[in-house]
């Protein structure tokens, strides 16, 4: 058993890879909201086929051998790996990806919801995913957060996939990306590579942080 479970969990790695060659060309896809130049060059081809290809293997051997899990989080942490791409080059997280992500997400962790048992985790990341909401869009009405409209519907998206997993999972998130968002912030600002005033891409902070619950509770 445990080698057929070795080998749909390759196969599935296999699959979640195949669209990374598409990735640089859909990331300059996008063009800056207020048409100011693009602030980062497109990532290379290889350097965002091997962001990737070792994110999904780690992701996939933290699950291992949950494999009905195995399609939710290799879809997350491909589109996760192209809006942070995105956010970083252009201050975008795009609704044509963020949005329909919802739905996507949803069925896919309808699946080891069935498979594991487990009606309560389904239920579960849906409250998730609206605390996360509820919560960003707090945070964005504050004087100074800096937060976009993006951010909230990418943080509502990603509360749903760490909620499945459990409360604890949440809580990680919500800290790794606080705490890696606030020394990232700081250090930019000794170096001087920005200011006070200058904006900071929020979205990859989020995705991190969820990667960083994933990797520790998946």
């Amino acid at each position: 058993m445990s080698l057929v479970t070795a080998a749909v969990t390759a196969l599935a790695v296999g699959c979640a890879a195949l669209p990374v060659a598409a990735l640089p060309g859909v990331v300059g896809s996008f063009e800056p909201a207020d048409g100011r130049p693009p602030r980062r060059a497109v990532p290379s081809g290889p350097a965002l086929a091997a962001i990737t290809l070792g994110l999904l293997a780690a992701v996939a051997a933290v699950i291992y051998p949950h494999t009905g899990r195995l399609p939710a989080y290799l879809y997350l942490t491909v589109v996760g790996v192209l809006l942070a791409a995105v956010d970083l080059r252009v201050h975008r997280l795009p609704d044509r990806i963020v949005l329909p992500s919802y739905a996507v997400l949803a069925v896919l962790l309808a699946l080891p919801t069935l498979g594991e048992d487990a009606p309560g985790r389904w239920s579960r990341a849906v409250v998730a995913g609206a605390v996360a909401w509820l919560l960003y869009g707090g945070l964005r009405l504050l004087p100074g957060a800096g937060l976009g409209r993006g951010d909230v519907k990418l943080a509502g998206l990603l509360g749903m996939a760490v909620g499945w997993l459990g409360w604890p999972a949440v809580a990680v998130w919500f800290v790794a990306t606080t705490l890696l968002s606030g020394l990232v912030a700081m250090a930019l600002l000794l170096l001087r590579r920005v200011s006070r005033r200058d904006p900071i891409a929020y979205g990859p902070f989020l995705l991190t942080g969820a990667l960083v619950a994933v990797l520790c509770t998946g």
